[in-house]
């Protein structure tokens, strides 16, 4: 049960937004969005 919610939480931390970081970068490659002015 430990090891569950251990893996769950790295998932929820880690994975999550390294996923969706990838998966904008590769959107704005292929220009479908355009560059808003935030720096992240």
């Amino acid at each position: 049960m430990i090891g569950g919610m251990v893996s769950s939480a790295i998932h929820v931390l880690i994975m999550t937004p390294v996923i969706f970081v990838l998966m904008k970068k590769r959107d704005l490659r292929k220009d479908r969005l355009r560059y808003s002015g935030m720096k992240h």
